[in-house]
This record gives structure tokens, sequence and C-alpha cells, in this order.
């Protein structure tokens, strides 16, 4: 499994999607948006709560890698969070946001393994529970965390090294991402400049048949054409 390090930049790439949807100007509200940039970190995390209960529990973390991690349990948290707390505007909508949130979890521990590359070397998730097949990708893009069946196991040398690892390789995606952005926001400024400097036509102006066809059809009625003079002249 990859650690928190990696699971919550997924959260807080989860809430840059959220935040893009609802167009908010991070720069100036992020303040306001803290509650849902926590709980958005938090289900990013939430799948790997059945470690340390498994250890307290049976001592050993046989329950690790179960349920939490598929796709029924993402279901059922987004909906019971939705049901509590409306993340995003309409039920459906922040239904969506936290099992992306919690999602990325499982998306990331399917690509985590003992060796980097095309290695195959995934422990592997129940994604379809009940279902028990474990499925895990044969593309390893983080080593993950090394644990035994104690707790004190995780805060060894390599597991220390893998934390630095996917703190610079989130980082730079993270980087990444917000260079991106910026630019797509400076493009929009100066989109929205120029279309603001381009001088209005007045109303008046038109091409001149539409402004002379007015004037036609407000001829007088009085108007009558010669021929029809001349032959009433003629009657009297």
């Amino acid at each position: 499994m990859a650690s928190p390090i990696a699971h919550s930049f997924a959260g807080f790439w989860t809430f840059l999607v959220f935040a893009k949807q609802l167009q908010i100007r991070l720069a100036a509200q992020w303040r306001q948006y803290l509650p849902q940039l926590g709980v958005l970190v938090l289900l990013a995390n939430l799948p790997d709560f059945d470690f340390p209960i498994s250890l307290a529990l049976l001592g050993n973390d046989s329950l690790h890698h179960e349920f939490t991690h598929s796709l029924a349990a993402g279901v059922l948290v987004a909906l019971a969070v939705s049901c509590v707390w409306r993340i995003a505007p309409g039920f459906w909508r922040s239904a969506m946001i936290c099992f992306s949130a919690y999602g990325s979890h499982l998306l990331i521990d399917l690509c985590s393994g003992r060796t980097l590359g095309w290695t195959n070397t995934g422990s592997g998730i129940p994604l379809l529970w009940p279902w028990p097949k474990k499925f895990s990708s044969p593309l390893i893009l983080l080593p993950g965390v090394r644990h035994t069946r104690t707790l004190g196991a995780i805060f060894s040398m390599d597991n220390a090294w893998l934390s630095i690892y996917e703190l610079l390789t989130c980082g730079a995606i993270t980087v990444i991402i917000f260079v991106l952005w910026k630019r797509k926001l400076k493009s929009q400024t100066l989109e929205k400049r120029k279309l603001k400097s381009r001088p209005s036509r007045p109303t008046s102006e038109g091409p001149a048949h539409l402004l002379a066809e007015p004037q036609h059809q407000n001829r007088p009625t009085s108007e009558v054409p010669e021929h029809l003079l001349s032959e009433l002249e003629h009657h009297k």
C-alpha cells in the first residue's frame, strides 16, 4: 500500500477538480473551503483505516486490503457522507466528488507494489468485493510502504525513503497542475480584456438597404399611381 502522503495528495487533487467544477477562486476563497478539503483528504485515506483496526482487534493485518478497498465500500461511504453533509450543491454531485476522493485511494493501491516498472508485483485489492479475486496493475508507479504484522515495522528507514519518494513525486505533479492552471487562468483573463477593449458599434449603424426599407414601407397611402388618376379624369 502507498503511504498517507500519496493518498493525501490524491485527496488534494480531488479538491482541485471540485474547485474547478464550482468555479471557485482559490486564491481569494481558500479559507472558507478548508472543511471540504479536509473531508476529501480524509476520504482519500479512509480505506487504510482497516489496518490499525485489524491490529487493535486481531493483533495482525489480516483485515487489511479487504472490504474497505472495494468499489462497494466507496459507493456506500460516498452516499453516507452526502446524506450527512453536501460537500457541493446537489446530492449526486456531492456523492460523485466523495466517491472520487475514496476511489483515488483504490487507484493508487492498484499501481503500488514492491518494484517499480512493469513488474506486476502489487499485492492486489478486492476491487469487486464480494468476489474474492484481487486486482493489481502490472505497471507499478509507487513502491508502497513495506510493513509486517506489527505497527512498529512501519517506521523503518526503507519506509522513510519510500515516503520521501512519494513526497517528491506527488509534489512535482502538484506543481505541474498549478502551473497549467495558472496559465489557463491567465489566458482566460487576457481574452476577457480583449473583449472589453473592443469598441462596440452603435445600434443605429446598419446596411443602407435595411435602413431604406422602413422609409419605403412608411410611404403615405395618399400617393396614387398616375395612370389611375388619368382614368378617373376620363370618366368625369
